[in-house]
């Protein structure tokens, strides 16, 4: 990802999160038709297309994270490129066994078929752009979230490539 795609990004998180802090309403979707690749194996969304993100009860911070062991990464996750730090961590169920297919989703909007999901270990990782020496630090609204289990969101200001590891609670 180039500087000026990752300052796009900080760019379009900025204006998400000011619209959290606002209380305003965010903007109507678009009504432009999306293209489904047919070659894309069908998975299981958390929230259907065009339903609301759900609205948070309460926060938890990043000292909220627990401790996990993973088993061992089939393949290695790829590393962050320059300018990009990384929030990564596993999501376990009540017994300590990874949660395939949480979908993350970053701000007030609704959980989309390309989303970040957790792997077969409960892994994700999620690259968001670093704050600049001039820059002001942004506040991040994170949720996770699959059907039958209470919704978890994370509000965070990175200050560096961060873990949070956390679990999933039967709803």
């Amino acid at each position: 990802m180039n500087a000026v795609l990752a300052r796009l990004v900080v760019l379009i998180f900025a204006g998400l999160v000011g619209v959290v802090c606002s209380g305003a309403a965010p903007a109507a979707p678009s009504t432009s038709p999306t293209v489904e690749p047919s070659a894309t194996p069908a998975r299981a969304r958390s929230t259907p297309s065009g339903t609301p993100a759900p609205r948070p009860t309460g926060f938890v911070g990043i000292s909220a994270s627990i401790p996990v062991s993973p088993p061992p990464a089939p393949r290695s996750s790829p590393t962050p490129e320059p300018g990009l730090w990384r929030l990564e961590g596993y999501i376990v169920d009540e017994a300590g066994k990874p949660i395939e297919n949480v979908c993350v989703v970053i701000g007030p909007v609704s959980c989309q078929q390309y989303s970040p999901k957790t792997d077969e270990r409960g892994h994700y990782f999620v690259d968001i752009a670093a704050a600049g020496s001039q820059t002001l630090l942004l506040a991040y609204d994170f949720y996770f979230e699959i059907p039958g289990r209470q919704t978890l969101w994370l509000r965070m200001t990175p200050e560096g490539s961060t873990a949070f590891n956390a679990v999933l609670k039967r709803t």
